[in-house]
């Protein structure tokens, strides 16, 4: 039986939490930020999946987590977090934009946590859904 979608999506946001550590130890600040958005997407697209949803091309974390609150409230806990994480999707893709930005160790750090924080939310949902279903 092939590994569902929803699970590859969620090891792709525990590697990219790997990326985000990795950016950190080499000073990569943006760089670390945007691996961190990175996790929280694709962890939010994981819970869409295993709800059985088709996923949007879009990059908005608040935008997916109204998706996904939609479908359990509880989620409404992530706002503050995915509100600050979903600004580094555009922040640190582009050299004109990243000139104006500004990145730093304290920022790549906060956006790891921030990270952890939702793919960390999402597994423990799928640990309860998978309990009750026991």
């Amino acid at each position: 039986m092939a590994k569902a979608e929803y699970v590859s999506w969620l090891t792709k946001a525990f590697d990219d939490l790997s990326w985000t550590k990795a950016n950190i130890k080499g000073g990569i600040w943006y760089g670390a930020c945007f691996s961190a958005q990175q996790a929280a997407e694709k962890a939010l697209k994981a819970y869409l999946l295993y709800k059985g949803k088709r996923l949007k091309k879009i990059h908005s974390l608040v935008a997916l987590l109204e998706e996904c609150r939609e479908l359990d409230p509880s989620f409404e806990k992530l706002r503050t977090r995915c509100a600050r994480l979903t600004v580094y999707y555009v922040t640190t893709r582009y050299p004109d934009i990243i000139d104006f930005a500004e990145f730093s160790k304290e920022k790549a750090v906060e956006a790891l946590e921030l990270a952890k924080r939702v793919v960390g939310f999402v597994e423990e949902k799928f640990v309860e859904e998978k309990t009750k279903k026991e």
